[in-house]
C-alpha cells in the first residue's frame, strides 16, 4: 500500500522525552560531557489539542537542542524507576537514543573523563560504522555513532547517499546530532504498515545481525530529520513495559510533528497520547 502521505520536512521525528530523578545533575550530563545544548523553544502541540509539557522555563521540564531535533527531560516523581523497562534489546519498545558524532573515540574519551562507563565499545559493527553504548546518570541507554552505514540492502539510493554525504561532510571534532530511535517490535509488516504506510517515513535501508544467536535484522526509516530503527528477532520477543511513560525514568516517549487524524490508537481516551502498534508511547507537535 503506498504511503498516505509523502514525508517531508513537515512531519516526522520532533523529539525524545527522557524521565529524570535530577534533572540539574541530568543537565549537567546532557549539557557536559554529551553536548547537547539548551533549546531557544519547544515545539508546539497541534491546534486544540493542549500543552506538551511545558516550555524551557517550565517547573521540571528542559528542552535541549540535538540538532534536527529535540531532547525534552523531565523531572519523574520521587521514587520513580525504570519502570518495567527490562533493558533487554528482545523486550518490544524503545531501546535506545543514538547520536551522531564526529568521532566516535574523541566523544567517548570525553566522556570517560567525566566518569561515563560504556557498556559497549567502542567498536566498529556490523554495517561498518563505529558506536559505543552508555547509560545516563538515571540507566537510559545512549548511542554514539560515526561513519555512515553500508546496508545488506538499500530500498531508497536517495536517501543512503544523503547519508554517506553527511558523514563525509562532518569534521571529526563536531559535536552530537540526533540520529535515531530504536525500537524493538512483534512484527515487521504491521510496523512497517503504521511507520511507512500510514506515516510516510520512507525505508532506507537493512542490516542482517546474522552472527548473533538470537537472529535479528534492523530496517531504517527516515522519519524527518531522524531515523527510526526498527529491531525485529527470530528468537521470541517479551512484552513492552505498561504504557505509564509518564510515572518513570528513562526513555518514555516519541514526539512526532503530523495530523492527529493519521494516527489513531489513543492512551486512555486522551487525543495527544497516542502508540504505535507495539505499545511505543507518541506526542503530537504541529507541522511545520
Amino acid at each position: 500500500m503506498p504511503p498516505t502521505t509523502p514525508t517531508s520536512s513537515r512531519n516526522g521525528m520532533s523529539y525524545v522525552e527522557i524521565g529524570v530523578s535530577d534533572l540539574e545533575r541530568s543537565l549537567d550530563f546532557y549539557c557536559g560531557p554529551l553536548g547537547l545544548r539548551p533549546a531557544d523553544e519547544p515545539p508546539e502541540p497541534p491546534p486544540g489539542l493542549g500543552g506538551l509539557g511545558g516550555a524551557p522555563s517550565a517547573p521540571g521540564v528542559h528542552w535541549l537542542d540535538a540538532g534536527g531535533a529535540l531532547v525534552k527531560l523531565v523531572r519523574a516523581a520521587e521514587g520513580s524507576t525504570l519502570g518495567g523497562w527490562s533493558g533487554d534489546d528482545l523486550q518490544r519498545g524503545i531501546r535506545h537514543f543514538g547520536l551522531k558524532v564526529g568521532d566516535v573515540h574523541r566523544r567517548a574519551e570525553r566522556l570517560r573523563d567525566a566518569g561515563v562507563t560504556f557498556t559497549l565499545g567502542p567498536l566498529v559493527a556490523v554495517g561498518d560504522v563505529t558506536i559505543a553504548f552508555f547509560r545516563d546518570p538515571d540507566g537510559t541507554l545512549l548511542e554514539i555513532i560515526d561513519g555512515h552505514l553500508t546496508y545488506h540492502e538499500v530500498f531508497d539510493e536517495t536517501l543512503a547517499a544523503r547519508e554517506a554525504e553527511a558523514a563525509a561532510a562532518r569534521p571529526p571534532d563536531a559535536g552530537p546530532v540526533f540520529d535515531h530511535v530504536a525500537v524493538t517490535v512483534a512484527d515487521l509488516d504491521t510496523t512497517l504498515a503504521f511507520y511507512r504506510d500510514r506515516l510516510g517515513y520512507r525505508l532506507i535501508g537493512r542490516l542482517d545481525h546474522t552472527a548473533d544467536p538470537r537472529g535479528f535484522v534492523i530496517h531504517y526509516l527516515q522519519a524527518g530529520p531522524a531515523v527510526l530503527e526498527v529491531f525485529t528477532f527470530a528468537t521470541p520477543t517479551t512484552p513492552p513495559p505498561a504504557p505509564d511513560p509518564d510515572d518513570r525514568l528513562g526513555l518514555r516517549s516519541i514526539g512526532l510533528r503530523d495530523d492527529p487524524g493519521r494516527l489513531g490508537g489513543t492512551l486512555g481516551g486522551d487525543p495527544r497520547r497516542l502508540a504505535d502498534p507495539d505499545g511505543v508511547p507518541l506526542r503530537l507537535v504541529a507541522a511545520r
